[in-house]
């Protein structure tokens, strides 16, 4: 894993982040956060920190609202039949919701209608048509959908329907000839185009019936959050305005229904993870039309009925997630698709609504776009996700002549494909994304703003918060902080979650169990915390909030007596070391993904000067992108790789159906040539040990560089791991304990019987 840092100032700039601070009242900390994220003037500073209705834009500025009104009044005065045709996600179903009940304030009651994920995106016409015999239609709104949709529309006008399309996605080259708005069709007024559907169907909305319109703001936050809408200009003054509304007493019925009895403010992330999901799994069960009616309905028992059904289909969406996620995640590995730089994989029997979200957590787990598909109608119907800097939606348009249908965003697209011509698409896209964007670097990244070194500044931590709403564009901001040697406790007995002090703040680690002893050795660790602060009987306390702890490889060296009982532990899982075939230095760089180089003793990695560009890190991968990668003292296989290449002696080979290789070389583990099985030696380590009972015991290496006993490390460290298997001592409640009933025989240590034949000595 490796730490992007945001861009460093330089002096000239940073007068302009003084003259910023100046201007907005701000502490510079926080003039250079903006500046550093593009917010680089006085005017823009403030504008970003104080986003609401004034930053609103002109809807009358989008071609064709004023032709969109027109007809829309006509209709009204002609007693039309009016539809919206809207979208099955989150923003489909919220953009229909706010015309719908827009036009009801305005004079018309519309038919509304939405496809299921099956039916396909876009104008469907066999749905169209049915909703026609019953009831003719004279017009038809698009919400979200339609500027794709050029022929289509012209079948719709042949039967004396017109359209007004209400849109966002991406203009093809030939647009529909009918009324369209849409911020993205090039040539308008209209300065911002990252409006969401619900956006612009707010837009369309407030021309209609003025002020009145705010009233779904609401929708149209939680839309924009649940489409992945970058959170900046007017997309932030309209999350900032709609989470107004979600913590007011307007806080609509089905909200409160979805999210249960919370009393916790709701914010943005809030709107991401627990709400958004909930209205989305309707569509993604296969029925979206209980979204779109508890919406609509005013009916306050139906609305819980409703929130309660979408509720039990967003458990069954998350299990159905988990095991698609599981079987995708085999499939790539079997069939050595991490090979690819865009990773496409289908199962035919996979749920089509989930794959979308399957998609986004291996992206994350493979560090590579993904497209996953599942069958639909005889044919594969895919969804994509993509990087930071990998526009996906191109990479698709690039192979139009393969594919069926396609359409979306640079990094979320939608894609269909007849079965026969899967392989070549996968060819194809993989040909084009590695000639665009080059070999794809892999490595998990996280992004930070700067090193901390000194106390975080209140002043500083609260300000943080004028930077709500987070989300795309605007990422919550994370810091580091570099510490070495430092103790970790947990929050109360039995609690996985742990604290620890640095010299910024105090942290908290949740689920920190597993660093706890890496946190304790003496090397250079970076901490990527986010900060918060929180209130209590008026005092303000600041904790950071880790998300990550990365190991300085440059300090790998110093994990030598670690490193080495980690050894020890692992042999005594494992077995005995096994025969495995030797094999030249020069096998090494003939692979790309898949191979573990395992290592056994830090200072023979300077043998291998070649392995020094690929991620090094000890015990298990940085990450899990199944690049080739080098281990200090691997203790298990992780899923996908193939091979493990042992550079130097090992006293173990991991457990797995993988090739074992080892480096056909002189090179040795300098533990197994220092440490002694004398028993003499056994008998320093047993008293040494009895000296620290009652002292502080975090693992053996640990107490040796604490404690600094008169012993060779490496022998003290396996002593100690002799007599714990033996049970002469024990750990209880962080203190060193010596049991003094027990009697044992070092020859009844397996740890010890193995050490002793590795070194071909007589137990």
């Amino acid at each position: 894993m490796r730490v992007i840092y945001g861009k460093v100032p330089s002096y000239e700039e940073h007068i302009k982040i003084m003259n910023i601070a100046n201007e907005c009242g701000v502490s510079v900390d926080t003039a250079r956060l903006l500046f550093c994220r593009g917010i680089d003037s006085v005017d823009s500073a403030k504008r970003f920190l104080s986003p609401g209705k004034h930053g609103f834009h002109n809807p009358f500025d989008l071609s064709d609202m004023s032709n969109a009104l027109e007809r829309i009044e006509s209709a009204k005065n002609r007693g039309e039949r009016v539809l919206i045709f809207g979208d099955y996600d989150v923003d489909g179903v919220c953009a229909t919701t706010i015309l719908y009940n827009a036009l009801k304030i305005y004079g018309i009651t519309p038919r509304t209608e939405i496809p299921e994920r099956e039916d396909g995106y876009g104008l469907n016409i066999d749905l169209i048509e049915k909703i026609y015999e019953k009831d003719p239609i004279d017009l038809i709104i698009t919400v979200d959908c339609g500027i794709s949709d050029a022929e289509k529309i012209e079948t719709l006008k042949s039967r004396g329907i017109d359209v007004v399309v209400t849109d966002h996605h991406e203009p093809p080259e030939f647009l529909p000839d009918c009324i369209k708005i849409n911020p993205k069709i090039s040539g308008q007024k209209y300065p911002f185009k990252g409006l969401c559907g619900a956006g612009v169907a707010y837009k369309l909305a407030y021309a209609l019936i003025g002020k009145r319109a705010d009233e779904f703001l609401d929708y149209v936050a939680l839309a924009t959050i649940a489409d992945n809408m970058e959170l900046l200009d007017e997309n932030r003054d309209i999350v900032t305005e709609g989470l107004k509304i979600f913590n007011s007493k307007k806080l609509r019925l089905e909200f409160k229904y979805l999210i249960g009895e919370n009393s916790r403010q709701i914010t943005s992330q809030m709107l991401a993870y627990t709400i958004s999901p909930r209205v989305n799994a309707g569509g993604r069960r296969g029925d979206a039309h209980t979204s779109l009616k508890l919406f609509l309905t005013t009916c306050e028992q139906e609305k819980f009925d409703l929130a309660v059904k979408l509720n039990s289909y967003n458990m069954e969406r998350q299990t159905d997630c988990e095991d698609i996620y599981k079987q995708a995640c085999q499939k790539i590995i079997d069939q050595d698709l991490i090979r690819d730089d865009i990773i496409l994989v289908y199962d035919e029997s996979w749920n089509a609504g989930s794959i979308g979200i399957v998609a986004s957590k291996l992206v994350e787990e493979f560090g590579r776009p993904v497209i996953i598909f599942a069958s639909h109608d005889g044919a594969l119907k895919g969804s994509a996700r993509s990087v930071d800097g990998v526009n996906v939606l191109q990479a698709i348009t690039a192979c139009k002549d393969l594919l069926v249908v396609f359409g979306g965003h640079s990094q979320a697209a939608g894609v269909t494909v007849k079965k026969e011509n899967f392989e070549s698409l996968r060819v194809a896209i993989n040909d084009y994304v590695r000639t665009v964007y080059g070999k794809m670097d892999v490595e998990k990244k996280i992004y930070a703003e700067w090193n901390m070194e000194n106390e975080f500044p209140i002043r500083f931590a609260r300000e943080l918060e004028l930077l709500e709403p987070f989300g795309i564009g605007n990422k919550k901001p994370y810091f580091t902080t570099n510490v070495n040697s430092v103790k970790s406790n947990p929050l109360k007995a039995n609690s996985p979650h742990y604290s620890f002090k640095t010299n910024v703040c105090e942290m908290l680690h949740f689920n920190g169990y597993a660093d706890t002893e890496r946190l304790a050795q003496p090397i250079t660790k970076t901490i990527v915390f986010e900060p918060n602060l929180s209130v209590f009987k008026g005092r303000e306390y600041l904790k950071g909030y880790v998300k990550s702890v990365i190991v300085n490889k440059d300090d790998l060296s110093k994990l030598k007596y670690h490193s080495f009982e980690t050894q020890l532990k692992t042999l005594l899982n494992q077995g005995d070391i096994c025969d495995i075939k030797k094999v030249d230095k020069d096998i090494i760089g003939n692979f790309s993904y898949g191979t573990i180089y395992a290592l056994f003793d830090y200072k023979n990695l300077s043998e291998y000067p070649t392995l020094k560009n690929l991620s090094i890190s000890a015990y298990e991968p940085a990450d899990k992108t199944v690049s080739d990668t080098v281990i200090l003292c691997p203790t298990s296989l992780p899923l996908g790789y193939k091979r493990v290449i042992y550079l130097d002696k090992p006293l173990y080979t991991l457990n797995g159906e993988v090739e074992s290789l080892i480096i056909d070389s002189n090179l040795t583990n300098t533990a197994m040539e220092e440490l002694s099985v004398d028993r003499t030696d056994f008998a320093g380590v047993f008293n040494a040990l009895r000296s620290m009972c009652g002292k502080e015991f975090c693992s053996s290496s640990w107490a040796y560089e604490k404690y600094q006993p008169l012993l060779n490390g490496y022998t003290f460290v396996l002593g100690a791991e002799v007599f714990f298997e033996l049970g002469f001592f024990y750990v209880k409640d962080g203190l060193l304990r010596q049991d003094v009933k027990i009697k044992n025989a070092l020859t009844n240590s397996k740890l010890y019987s193995k050490i002793c034949l590795l070194k071909g000595v007589v137990c």
